[in-house]
């Protein structure tokens, strides 16, 4: 029996040939390989705390972003296509609770009070407490938000806000 000889090995530079795609097999592998360990990576680190801390967490984000005016944060946690309802019933869009400029919004001083929050896939209901800090006193807002996961990132997609 005969052993057939590959075209690339007679010609003169086929070594060269052959070690290119020998190199090109590594790199691929390699490569996928990395894409591989990438997304186990950011699997394991977005699944480090629940989604219903991570909702909850969304509503610090964006309560500490209002208070420090940082409207590109502002941007990234409320949704192009927000809805929401201001304390005193008119409608708002996202334009509406991103402050201008650098000034710190309307919730600045704001803390949280009692929250409850369920997660359904990936659509998470916070309702909870604000403490709102203003004259003339503190006044407290029943807050619900429904968040959604979108990218890899919650994002407040639409919030009720209620005096109490």
């Amino acid at each position: 029996m005969q052993h057939k000889r590959c075209p690339l090995e007679e010609h003169p530079f086929g070594f060269l040939l052959l070690s290119a795609r020998y190199v090109r097999h590594i790199l691929l592998v390699v490569s996928l390989r990395t894409t591989v360990i990438l997304a186990q990576a950011q699997t394991a680190q977005s699944n480090t705390s629940k989604p219903e801390d991570q909702v909850t967490q969304l509503e610090h984000d964006w309560l500490a972003a209002d208070a420090n005016g940082d409207a590109a944060r502002l941007r990234q946690i409320i949704a192009d296509d927000f809805i929401g309802s201001s304390p005193s019933g008119s409608l708002l869009n996202k334009e509406d609770i991103i402050p201008e400029g650098t000034e710190p919004g309307g919730f600045s001083g704001a803390t949280t009070g009692e929250t409850t929050v369920r997660v359904f896939g990936d659509t998470g209901v916070l309702m909870g407490v604000i403490n709102s800090v203003g004259p003339p006193q503190t006044k407290q807002i029943h807050v619900t938000l429904l968040c959604q996961k979108r990218l890899r990132r919650w994002q407040i997609i639409a919030a009720q806000l209620t005096p109490m």
